[in-house]
């Protein structure tokens, strides 16, 4: 298409310039056709001249020009050309695009799109970092805090106050009230100890019977006031909790001290885990640890071991290990899965969040922010890592600015623009 325009321009020129050497002859009535033809013969070689050089200076700036520009697809980034046309794999129109002076990774960003990216980032400097170990363990009622209900008397059980496992029980709540010729024989006694012939002594020994069978003193003053046998006794809790089994029924007959009831306070709790004999060593009474329940909300508890099983279970090959932690709002229920991070080992060290981290098969490697919104890769090398930071051993410094979210975008973005992952090469 040049070559088209430059030659139409050339011939323009040599018939104006034969148009002006033509004048004189015609002035001069010299032999038009003659002398045509010989200046014709004389023009010919400087219309080729002026042909050549004039195309020579289009090449030349066309030349100039593509040192600064290249034509890429917006499709296809890798498709390079230095002339206007069609893109080879989607025959989409080419764009004309500059060059710009960036090193081999490196990539430069607009202020909109780190924004759009949310793309930040901090300051390297040395932190603690702490090896951690992770389990799984199982939330379980603290027994410490579990109390039995037992029955006082041997008797029938006439009515049964609390029927649902699960309920809270509140300290001085009706539980179950009980037939109890025993208990009938003992109220019998303390109302006779009232008798002008009997002592205070015999008095005293009568209500401490009582006391024993489990009556409370606002029972015994009733008797001691109306002087007459209460059939049914009633009987209330002497704690808070939950119920977490009721082994009896209405109508059942108990003996003296068979277990009718069992309550669990959830201030305090358990959760057991499995560690298997690797991990062992990092596990002792006192350890402390952190406890993650998706089931009980977002927020960390902390607790200690308080017990490890000194005999392996076979065949799996693990010791039980036993955690206390406080439940102050009874958020977390017993049954409930926990992930726990015990904290092994600690020391000073360069650290970045595990995020900045980029692993592919060439290794790791991390986004540095340089002047003026340019961002430089560079190939690290990584120690000691936790949950949440990872040791970096190599390829930087205190005070480098790296990006610490939205690296994956920006080497995504990279890729786009390059073409390829030349990344690590």
């Amino acid at each position: 298409m040049q070559y088209a325009i430059c030659k139409k321009n050339v011939f323009d020129k040599i018939r104006l310039l034969i148009a002006f050497c033509t004048l004189p002859i015609a002035y001069f009535r010299l032999p038009i056709a003659s002398c045509r033809l010989l200046i014709a013969n004389c023009l010919l070689p400087i219309a080729y001249c002026i042909m050549f050089l004039s195309c020579n200076s289009v090449n030349t700036n066309s030349e100039v020009l593509n040192k600064d520009e290249y034509y890429t697809c917006s499709m296809d980034p890798q498709v390079i050309e230095y002339k206007e046309g069609m893109c080879p794999i989607c025959h989409m129109k080419l764009i004309k695009v500059k060059n710009n002076s960036l090193k081999a990774g490196q990539i430069k960003l607009s202020d909109q799109q780190i924004k759009l990216a949310n793309i930040t980032f901090d300051t390297l400097r040395i932190q603690q970092l702490s090896k951690e170990i992770t389990l799984t363990g199982k939330v379980t009622i603290d027994q410490n805090l579990s109390d039995a209900i037992s029955s006082k008397v041997q008797g029938r059980i006439e009515k049964l106050a609390v029927k649902n496992v699960g309920d809270h029980i509140s300290k001085g709540q009706l539980l179950y009230e009980i037939y109890s010729e025993d208990l009938n024989a003992a109220q019998h006694e303390y109302i006779l100890s009232f008798d002008k012939n009997n002592s205070t002594q015999f008095t005293n020994a009568a209500k401490n019977k009582l006391l024993l069978f489990g009556l409370n003193e606002s029972q015994i003053d009733q008797l001691k006031r109306t002087k007459n046998v209460i059939q049914t006794i009633q009987y209330f809790s002497s704690s808070d909790g939950f119920v977490s089994e009721i082994s009896v029924s209405e109508g059942s007959y108990v003996a003296t001290g068979t277990t009718l009831f069992r309550l669990s306070a959830l201030q305090s709790l358990w959760v057991e885990a499995q560690v298997y004999l690797p991990y062992l060593p990092y596990i002792k009474i006192g350890t402390e640890a952190s406890f993650f329940i998706p089931a009980a909300g977002d927020k960390l508890v902390e607790g200690k071991v308080i017990f490890i099983d000194p005999q392996v279970q076979s065949p799996e090959r693990f010791v039980l290990a036993r955690f206390q932690i406080i439940n102050p709002l009874q958020e977390i229920k017993p049954g409930m899965l926990a992930n726990i991070t015990v904290k092994t080992e600690t020391k000073m060290a360069l650290t970045l969040p595990n995020d900045a981290i980029i692993l592919d098969s060439k290794g790791a490697n991390v986004w540095i922010h340089k002047s003026n919104d340019v961002f430089e890769n560079k190939m690290i090398t990584t120690g000691m890592q936790n949950s949440r930071q990872v040791e970096i051993t190599g390829g930087l410094s205190v005070g480098d600015v790296v990006v610490i979210t939205g690296a994956y975008l920006l080497n995504s973005e990279y890729v786009f623009k390059k073409g390829a992952n030349t990344i690590g090469n």
